[in-house]
């Protein structure tokens, strides 16, 4: 037990118990008059804590206990700029609103990496199943409600004729014809169901067809 000068201290005690949560690292303090039977449950829902202190507390502190105490304990604050649409504000969150913030993070983590398993299930099943459906439109609208295209990806090669026409110098004579075809040829869809991923030039002859 520690004395604190000019603190009167009254016969009736009680123990503070200080636990840790290994989930989320909350600080745990369960006060009890005598001797206290029970680990605590964090509001993060995980049962497993760590008792770490236990130390002998007044019933009824003095006011200068209590002003002691006010000081020594005063939460730690932090306060953040958020800019949103141009305009600056600022708000201070205490050590247990950021504690809070982490453990939704967390929890909202875990959701989603959930939700993107089920839907990578789904588009699976979806994709076995749906040519041979017999009930096409319910699959159809199962599909978008979770917003899964009922599409699929297939490789294709085109070989296409260009026909063109070239300005060059009357005077040259030499010029490369293959060269200014590849450098100044350039092929793209307009469709956004197509996607040019490569090309190339395979031949090049002069001449009208």
């Amino acid at each position: 037990m520690t004395f604190v000068s000019g603190v009167h201290y009254n016969s009736a005690m009680f123990k503070s118990y200080w636990y840790v949560c290994t989930n989320c690292d909350a600080s745990i303090e369960v006060v009890s008059k005598g001797i206290h039977y029970q680990d605590p449950t964090c509001n993060c829902h995980d049962s497993n804590v760590v008792w770490c202190q236990t130390s002998v507390v007044e019933s009824e502190p003095t006011n200068e206990r209590q002003q002691m105490e006010t000081e020594t304990t005063a939460p730690q604050t932090m306060t953040l700029d958020w800019i949103e649409n141009d305009v600056v504000t600022n708000k201070t969150y205490t050590e247990s609103d950021i504690r809070n913030m982490v453990w939704v993070n967390k929890n909202l983590t875990n959701k989603q990496s959930e939700w993107y398993k089920k839907e990578s299930q789904l588009r699976t099943l979806l994709e076995e199943v749906y040519a041979d459906s017999s009930d096409q439109e319910t699959l159809a609208q199962i599909a978008e409600i979770f917003d899964v295209p009922l599409t699929k990806e297939i490789e294709v090669t085109a070989w296409v004729r260009v026909d063109m026409t070239i300005e060059v110098d009357m005077a040259d004579g030499d010029y490369d014809i293959e060269s200014l075809v590849s450098d100044n040829l350039t092929i793209d869809s307009y469709g956004s169901e197509i996607s040019v991923n490569n090309y190339e030039v395979d031949r090049v002859e002069e001449g009208a067809y």
